[in-house]
């Protein structure tokens, strides 16, 4: 996952940005930005794959999830109620 495409295999990507940010992409030309964007976005797709195969070895399905989550509010609902009558 890890291995960046060969340097001849590549897709071009377009991006509307606000103009606040274009404005200051224009003013500093010397910086690579195109190298920035690919960096930025090989960081984001690295945590993305991460997350989705995390997700996949994990055993807690979405039922246990929710169980789980008002098991949680439960035990809060109770310590705030305990913690506001003292």
């Amino acid at each position: 996952m890890g291995r960046k495409p060969a340097s001849g295999a590549r897709s071009k990507v377009v991006i509307d940005v606000p103009v606040e940010l274009g404005t200051l992409l224009k003013r500093y030309r010397e910086i690579p930005w195109a190298r920035v964007a690919e960096q930025a976005l090989w960081q984001y797709a690295r945590q993305v794959a991460l997350a989705d195969r995390l997700a996949s070895l994990s055993a807690l399905t979405e039922t246990t999830a929710k169980d789980l989550a008002q098991s949680v509010k439960a035990g809060l609902r109770r310590r705030y109620a305990k913690a506001a009558r003292e």
